[in-house]
């Protein structure tokens, strides 16, 4: 497996909750079946659970206040383009 497809794995175990728990549950399992070496199964079976939902948390929070700071901003817009009008 390449180091990219290993990148998405991971993206995929920040992002996806009830990915993570399977992962969590059987590491070997799940990265045999997304087709990675025995060498990166067994890293992979090693990794930091409590590192992997710390930094799956932070990711989370990171989006949500990406996604709120969006919202402001257009709101904010649409408030100054009301007022340009009148």
């Amino acid at each position: 497996m390449s180091a990219g497809n290993i990148e998405m794995l991971l993206a995929r175990l920040y992002t996806d909750a009830r990915f993570r728990e399977t992962f969590l549950a059987d590491p070997a399992g799940i990265a045999r079946a997304q087709g990675l070496d025995e060498r990166e199964v067994e890293a992979l079976r090693s990794i930091d659970r409590d590192g992997l939902e710390l930094a799956a948390r932070s990711y989370a929070q990171k989006r949500e206040a990406h996604a709120r700071g969006r919202h402001r901003r257009s709101l904010a817009a649409r408030i100054l383009n009301r007022l340009w009008r009148s």
